[in-house]
């Protein structure tokens, strides 16, 4: 049985797939509306701006797939799963450094000592 920290992550992992998944689609099928209406304040053509657009939905699709794999993970005990969360919350906490971004730097620190340090949790993915 998973313990209830990782299952909350877990969660928050497929909530974040679905908003990005979301997001994503509406980049990819709504990037002619979103160029037309960009192009007006940003100096570059439209059709720069709507492939920009598009790449960016792309990568959200791809993001949004590999959130949802980490939830899986968690949730199903794989290591990987952990191990990839550590490290995206490491660089979290190193890029929020330079803002002193104080709220994202203390949640992404609960996880890395939850998921690093904590028995139960770290036991779990053994």
């Amino acid at each position: 049985m998973a313990p209830v920290g990782v299952k909350i992550l877990s969660i928050l992992a497929y909530i974040g797939a679905v908003v990005t998944l979301i997001l994503g689609i509406v980049m990819l099928f709504g990037a002619n509306f979103l160029s037309g209406f960009l192009s007006q304040w940003v100096p570059v053509s439209g059709f720069l701006v709507g492939s920009m657009i598009v790449f960016v939905g792309v990568v959200f699709i791809a993001l949004a797939v590999l959130d949802y794999f980490v939830g899986r993970g968690l949730w199903s005990g794989q290591n990987w799963a952990r191990i990839l969360v550590l490290i995206f919350s490491v660089l979290s906490v190193l890029g929020s450094l330079r803002h002193f971004d104080i709220v994202n730097i203390v949640i992404d620190a609960v996880i890395i000592w939850y998921l690093g340090f904590n028995k139960e949790a770290v036991n779990y993915f053994k």
